[in-house]
């Protein structure tokens, strides 16, 4: 699963990255900062701490990321 999401005070996507096949679990925020995670929930850990919905353009994308996210964890379970 990769999501691309843009931030309201960002020129660039914020991208997330949730791959259990090649085991890559990345974020890249607006300001092309990243961080790499072990696991998808390290991931929506992370975006529930650092992310608000009202940051967002689009605040639908930010709400189907959490929903993707929520879902691939009860699978990772």
């Amino acid at each position: 699963m990769e999501y691309s999401l843009y931030k309201k005070d960002g020129k660039f996507p914020c991208d997330v990255t949730v791959d259990y096949e090649n085991m890559v679990f990345t974020i890249r925020d607006s300001d092309t900062t990243g961080e790499v995670f072990n696991s998808a929930s390290e991931v929506a850990s992370w975006i529930r701490q650092h992310w608000k919905v009202e940051q967002f353009q689009q605040p639908d994308d930010y709400y189907d990321l959490m929903k993707h996210l929520e879902s691939t964890l009860k699978e990772e379970v």
